[in-house]
């Protein structure tokens, strides 16, 4: 077995070789030129490599909570609400956020305890009423993918109802850029939050704000809730091949390499069927193993699955004997993490060492018991 530890987590992701050479391109002042070039590649490569042509890269040295908190602050009018969409830890997220920023935040979730609430998709006319009811929204938020339990939201269909209105769609696709079914050009949103590593397998510490033209407009038209995270000083500044603050350089190097990788495996397409096959090859084995799946098949994401844990195992000793076989997995969040574990193919994994994953799973459920 390689001696290299797999990431089984849901971010960070492993990476290529190759992203982890181009942090020795060397070392670059952030106010030449040549950043300058570099970051424009990366603004006009980012809407390209997600299907998001119309809309503008704004890129932030931060994770993706700090793209997700520049979304919600920079979309909302003074005076005005948000409507989020909570179904997992990453929609209470965006509703934390709006609060801590002093936003009027209304909710739609589903009912029941967090075990239902966060594997139910959001009824899009759940939506619908709840923008009736509060007419002041000037953003509807939502995960794509909820990272707490691999369900997938039904942002198209959300989209469709958002884009009759006035209101922004922001959309958390953090752990869904590059690797989803559902393509992101496809689904009416104003601002997508994304980040470097995950489905992009880039390095951490770089994210990403991506504005339709309405997203921009808005941006521009919102008062100032953080020096740091303003969305329109960043516009001001990129547009003009500038950063108001410094960046991650080496980690910019990275992510332009990660996005041609991306290109060179065949994009958008190439990705997601990769993410594809291997949910399909890790999942039959979890089934061979009788480890039960928590999401339903047709709302699970493709690279992360929520599973229970095997009886008389504490989700500690079959962390520590995985890792012992090269493998590091992820607890559940919350009020489930006694109950269940997840197991995310994401990132740059060699195929053999996820045709491995079965007997290192079995081998490490026996030892966990004994």
């Amino acid at each position: 077995m390689d001696d290299e530890l797999i990431l089984l987590n849901p971010g960070p992701a492993c990476t290529s070789q190759r992203v982890k050479d181009a942090l020795l391109r060397g070392d670059l002042c952030h106010r030449e030129p040549e950043f300058g070039e570099l970051l424009a590649k990366i603004r006009a490569d980012l809407p390209r490599a997600l299907g998001l042509t119309a809309h503008e890269a704004l890129l932030v040295t931060g994770s993706g909570t700090s793209a997700m908190e520049m979304a919600v602050i920079s979309s909302v009018r003074a005076g005005r609400e948000i409507l989020v969409v909570d179904n997992g830890v990453y929609g209470d997220r965006l509703l934390k956020i709006a609060r801590a920023n002093g936003i009027t935040a209304h909710t739609v979730r589903p009912d029941g305890d967090d075990l239902t609430r966060w594997t139910t998709p959001i009824d899009p006319e759940a939506v619908r009423a709840a923008l009736e009811e509060h007419p002041g929204v000037d953003a509807v938020a939502v995960v794509h993918h909820e990272t707490t339990t691999g369900l997938i939201n039904p942002v198209r269909a959300i989209g469709e109802i958002v884009k009759d209105t006035g209101a922004l769609l922001v959309v958390d696709a953090i752990s869904a850029t590059g690797n989803e079914d559902q393509d992101l050009g496809e689904i009416h949103a104003d601002i997508v939050c994304g980040t470097a590593n995950k489905g992009l397998h880039g390095l951490p510490g770089i994210s990403f704000i991506l504005c339709s033209p309405k997203g921009i407009e808005r941006i521009q038209e919102v008062p100032a809730r953080s020096l740091y995270l303003n969305a329109a000083s960043y516009l001001k500044g990129q547009r003009n091949g500038n950063v108001p603050f410094t960046p991650a350089v080496q980690v910019c190097y990275a992510l332009d390499e990660a996005i041609q990788e991306y290109f060179d495996q065949g994009g958008f397409e190439g990705r997601t069927k990769l993410y594809r096959e291997r949910a399909a090859l890790v999942r039959s084995g979890f089934g061979r193993l009788g480890l039960d799946v928590l999401v339903k098949p047709e709302l699970r994401s493709n690279s992360v699955t929520m599973l229970h844990l095997p009886d008389a195992v504490t989700y500690d000793r079959l962390h520590d004997e995985l890792k012992r076989r090269g493998y590091v997995i992820y607890a559940g969040q919350g009020s489930l993490s006694s109950q269940f574990f997840r197991i995310c193919t994401m990132g740059e994994i060699p195929w053999h060492r996820l045709e491995e994953l079965e007997g290192a799973l079995d081998e490490s459920i026996r030892a966990a018991r004994a």
